[in-house]
């Protein structure tokens, strides 16, 4: 079976950095991520969780050029009736000393070569399949990385328009105080305001940097900053259509997870039939040669050996492997079925994001900058009470704030659906910075 994963592993391999936009550093400080396709590569080039699951599977790729080779054959000699003790002195010395020379060779009879072959390559297909599963999570987790830094920084700037918005509705209040056209208590609560502004801000500067130096930590970087405002973040694409295929394990076809449900329950079939074939006992062949050196003569010897399999027939190894292989057969039902309702939950949730960005876009905050705009020229024309602004400009801010949140849950459950169906994260086709 052929996964979309592997192109996209070998192309995200094959193109160097500078072709998804130019990463930059100053000598000593930060380096600038300009788009997806650049954090997506540096992590994919320094991940050491993928190294580990490339280690992986350069081991199952060792025991597949171990399994088909035979025993050794066994080298023998002996060497008999030397120094006797005792006697008429005939053994004495060398003149009656037989010398034995022999070669033999454990032959295996049961088919367990082929077993071991068969075995060894269902164990690689596991482990390569580990290996894509790898990537294509360090892909989502990058991704989703990225998107939190970006929303974070994006957060900094409503905050701060808040806190702006908040002193110059101080400002105002107070002019109409001394005008005395307002009690002091609404400069008192426009001080609560901006100071609770100004802290709302520090605290998006520090989830900024917590986001930032987890997005670091992804790709392998001691610090990274952010090259301006990311244009993909803002593109979420048309209606969405309903899924094709309709079936959900039918666009599950280049998950790695799903693939390896099947590929766990034919390894367990090749270990049952390992374990019945090293039931059967080898032969061993034996051929030697015989000098006596008293008469000058030589003689052939040949033999042969087999265990006689009367209490040890690998009944407990077998036993293991047929359960081994049922406890496969279920959880590979029961895996298809859990991943076919995590991608209909997920599609569904990014839906729901997709819908929400449009309403807040389309409706929420236009409607909501407009009566920002009205509310604060007439508070200071006096046409609105202070409670009215706070208000207007507290749902401006969060209509922004509520957008940011939508565009990173977006983004974020597209990624998650994008791991799931195996295929090219859609956050690489929409563009990079501007």
């Amino acid at each position: 079976m052929r996964f979309n994963v592997v192109f996209l592993a070998a192309s995200l391999a094959a193109v160097p950095a500078a072709g998804f936009g130019q990463e930059t550093s100053r000598p000593g400080g930060p380096a600038i991520i300009g788009s997806p396709q650049q954090a997506i590569s540096m992590a994919l080039a320094r991940s050491p969780a993928l190294r580990s699951a490339d280690a992986s599977r350069q081991a199952a790729r060792a025991d597949a050029l171990q399994a088909p080779l035979r025993p050794n054959p066994e080298a023998s000699i002996e060497v008999e009736n030397f120094g006797g003790i005792g006697g008429r002195g005939e053994f004495r010395g060398a003149r009656a000393v037989e010398t034995t020379l022999g070669l033999s060779q454990r032959v295996e009879i049961g088919g367990q070569r082929a077993a071991r072959i068969a075995m060894a390559a269902r164990s690689g297909d596991l482990a390569t399949l580990d290996y894509e599963a790898a990537r294509l999570d360090l892909v989502r987790d990058v991704t989703t990385a990225l998107v939190d830094a970006e929303a974070a920084i994006r957060t900094i700037a409503v905050e701060q328009d808040r806190a702006r918005l908040a002193a110059e509705t101080l400002r105002a209040a107070r002019g109409r105080v001394e005008a005395g056209r307002e009690p002091i208590l609404q400069v008192q609560r426009a001080e609560v305001v901006r100071a609770n502004a100004e802290i709302a801000t520090e605290r998006a500067r520090r989830e900024a940097e917590m986001a930032l130096a987890n997005l670091a930590a992804m790709v392998g970087e001691p610090r990274v900053e952010l090259a301006r405002r990311q244009s993909w973040f803002e593109e979420v694409g048309a209606t969405p259509r309903p899924p094709v295929p309709a079936d959900p394990l039918a666009r599950l076809v280049g998950n790695p997870d799903l693939a390896r449900l099947d590929a766990t329950v034919s390894q367990q079939n090749a270990n049952l039939t390992l374990q019945r074939a090293t039931a059967i006992p080898d032969v061993t062949l034996q051929g030697q040669v015989r000098r006596f050196q008293d008469g000058g003569e030589t003689a052939f010897v040949a033999g042969a050996s087999i265990p006689l399999p009367f209490r040890d027939r690998n009944q407990g190894g077998i036993a293991r492997a047929q359960a081994e292989l049922l406890r496969a057969e279920a959880e590979a039902d029961r895996g298809r079925r859990s991943l076919a309702a995590a991608l209909v939950a997920a599609e569904q949730r990014m839906a729901l994001a997709w819908r929400t960005i449009q309403s807040l876009r389309r409706e929420a905050l236009p409607a909501a900058e407009q009566a920002a705009r009205s509310a604060t020229s007439g508070f200071a024309e006096g046409k609105f009470g202070f409670l009215e602004v706070l208000d207007a400009q507290r749902a401006r801010s969060d209509a922004r704030a509520q957008l940011i949140d939508a565009y990173r849950d977006f983004h974020s459950r597209r990624a998650v659906v994008d791991r799931m169906r195996g295929q090219e994260p859609t956050v690489l086709t929409n563009g990079g910075t501007r």
